[in-house]
């Protein structure tokens, strides 16, 4: 059995837009992902709202608990033996108060990724395969979204858009394997982050089929 844990931010937790909860188990794309894929794989979900590639939330009553880099490595020794991690994060570094770029994020996740390696390498003897997922891009109703004072209106926007050709170039140096949420899925348009329950189904059904691949 393989064992694949996903590592992400509040659409890999499963926020639903429409309720300011958690969409079911079955919606969330990691278990469709783990549906497609069947007992020959078990997938962890490991997803946090407003979490970070790499850093502290100012506006958190614990602000390193979103700091995606300092949370992985016990998160890695909680859930070891990994074989694969898909990390799926970056949107939230997009918010103002973070003053980053994508190039700045790009970079945080390269880290992540060399930590995963090393810590896994470390405790299992060896690395895992590593599947980075470029988030889906933030949506043109950003400026009208609960989450639009978060973000530097339409600029967001075109942030995300090039934050998957710098992700894809990281994943290219680093020898990962790559996946563009955003050739896929779109976010709803009520709060132009989330996915919808049909985009969760989309991207756990493309997930799977890029660990097929993986495996084959």
């Amino acid at each position: 059995m393989k064992i694949i844990m996903c590592y992400g931010d509040s659409n890999t937790w499963g926020f639903n837009y429409k309720t300011q909860d958690r969409f079911p188990y079955e919606v969330r794309w990691p278990n469709v992902m783990q549906k497609k894929l069947g007992s020959s794989f078990r997938v962890i979900e490991e997803g946090l709202n407003g979490r970070t590639t790499a850093l502290d939330d100012p506006d958190d009553v614990y602000p390193q608990a979103k700091n995606g880099l300092k949370y992985l490595n016990p998160c890695l020794r909680s859930h070891y033996p990994l074989d694969l991690i898909i990390f799926m994060l970056g949107t939230n570094d997009l918010k103002i108060r973070f003053f980053t770029s994508v190039s700045d994020i790009a970079k945080n996740t390269g880290e992540l990724i060399k930590h995963a390696r090393g810590d896994l390498s470390y405790l299992q003897g060896y690395g895992p395969k590593i599947l980075l997922i470029a988030p889906t891009v933030i949506g043109n109703t950003i400026d009208t979204s609960m989450f639009g004072p978060a973000f530097p209106g339409k600029k967001s926007v075109s942030y995300s858009m090039k934050l998957a050709d710098k992700l894809r170039e990281t994943a290219g140096r680093l020898s990962c394997n790559f996946l563009n949420a955003a050739d896929i899925v779109k976010p709803n348009d009520v709060d132009a982050i989330h996915l919808t329950p049909q985009g969760h189904r989309v991207l756990g059904e493309a997930a799977a089929r890029k660990v097929e691949e993986i495996y084959m």
